[in-house]
């Protein structure tokens, strides 16, 4: 078995290509809409976004509720205090292992070798990509690695009949689901967030995938602490 060396602009695609998979999440959006509410909210409705008073990590609970009032308000809506509101907005979030991947043999990893060398008549050199190879069966497994589900859910409630007698029907309820190896929801909200938001307000009619990519400039802007 031989390698055939990589001239330097194709050894830079092929790692450009292999780190491009990293920065992306893979989120499914239902969004459902109550039949009497209206397609959208007015533009002018004011809303609240309502913490969880017995949250587990009350910080965590703020540092969403906070970046939840940044998507309304880069939607055009007024986020106003709880007595001023025309809609409250309730959230709730978790993750926990869903499954464990299958064990598999050694990890697949690449190295980067320049060389050179010498004969009668001149010289030369090359680069070159390399991947190590085992014969089957692999002679030991390596551990699964755990699987997490995480998901968000938005609640949307008319403010008047809700501070009336503390009980509404919801005018939307929008959920994001994904799964990975992160269980961290400091970090993973910010893509759940940004996909159930393409949709808020909406009915989606079934699952909708939403690809969401850390590069992404309003990725960052949730990521960025204020």
């Amino acid at each position: 078995m031989s390698l055939r060396p990589y001239s330097v602009p194709a050894l830079a695609a092929l790692l450009l290509l292999v780190g491009c998979g990293a920065g992306r999440y893979f989120v499914q959006v239902n969004g459902y809409l109550d039949p009497g509410a209206a397609a959208a909210l007015p533009p002018a409705a004011t809303i609240a976004v309502v913490e969880n008073k017995e949250a587990r990590n009350p910080l965590l609970e703020k540092e969403i509720a906070a970046k939840i009032n940044r998507l309304l308000t880069a939607r055009g809506y007024r986020t106003v205090p709880y007595e001023q509101a025309d809609y409250f907005l309730f959230f709730l979030y978790g993750a926990g292992p869903e499954a464990a991947a299958a064990a598999g043999g050694p990890p697949v990893s690449f190295g980067l070798g320049v060389g050179g060398g010498a004969w009668r008549g001149g010289g030369g050199g090359y680069i070159g990509l390399g991947a190590p190879w085992w014969p089957y069966p692999y002679p030991y497994a390596y551990p699964a690695e755990p699987i997490y589900g995480r998901w968000l859910t938005l609640k949307l409630v008319e403010a008047k009949p809700y501070r009336q007698s503390g009980q509404a029907q919801p005018v939307w309820v929008g959920e994001s689901r994904s799964t990975g190896t992160s269980s961290d929801l400091r970090e993973v909200s910010n893509a759940l967030l940004l996909a159930v938001f393409q949709q808020f307000g909406k009915n989606t009619g079934k699952a909708v995938e939403v690809e969401v990519q850390t590069q992404d400039p309003r990725y960052r802007e949730l990521q960025s602490p204020r």
